[in-house]
């Protein structure tokens, strides 16, 4: 009997071991310095059902994006990267191809990332290898408005807060759960690399 009443007193330890973390909603992301591309803040909020009663949603730093080379400025192929309690590397899968890109966390995790169409680089692939989204530039003359529309996983949509200025994005998030948080941040490089100067 004393066996089983430790059971019961260890068992709701194993629920919340095995609960899921309550993961944030990516709300915006910008450039840490002001004249400069290298350096990104990403900012995000609590989901609402995560919420108190009352309570309301506050903005706050989640995660940074910056060039690893920071001293040879002629070098963008390479990014470190922080989301939450992930870290990684973004880098070109080739250094003379800028058409392939990947993602990988230091736990594992690999998402590639390339041009829908070759020399296009207003539309791209990304895929964790069993889901695979498109998201692409909703002008071909103007980079301040980048979408996904897809109808299994639902649509995720970034776009300038000032237009023809993109030191600063809004991000919105309306993805199916089944999409990692390292997808999302995969499109949210792709946007923000290829529609920013290199300075």
């Amino acid at each position: 009997m004393a066996y089983r009443g430790f059971l019961w007193a260890f068992l709701p330890f194993c629920f919340l071991a095995n609960a899921p973390a309550q993961i944030p909603v990516m709300t915006t992301i910008g450039c840490r310095w002001q004249d400069s591309f290298v350096e990104w803040e990403l900012f995000s909020t609590p989901r609402q059902a995560d919420l108190e009663e009352g309570e309301e949603a506050t903005e706050e730093l989640y995660g940074t994006l910056k060039l690893r080379w920071l001293n040879v400025r002629e070098d963008w192929s390479e990014w470190d990267f922080e989301l939450g309690s992930q870290r990684g590397t973004i880098r070109q899968k080739w250094k003379d191809d800028p058409q392939q890109w990947e993602l990988r966390t230091y736990s594992g995790v690999i998402i590639t990332m390339r041009t829908a169409w070759p020399g296009d680089f207003k539309e791209w692939r990304v895929s964790d290898n069993s889901i695979t989204l498109n998201i692409k530039s909703k002008w071909t003359n103007q980079l301040d408005e980048w979408l996904v529309l897809d109808d299994t996983y639902g649509n995720f949509y970034l776009y300038t807060l000032r237009t023809r200025d993109p030191r600063d994005w809004a991000i919105e998030d309306r993805l199916d759960p089944a999409i990692s948080e390292e997808m999302k941040l995969a499109m949210v490089f792709l946007v923000v690399f290829n529609s920013s100067p290199r300075t």
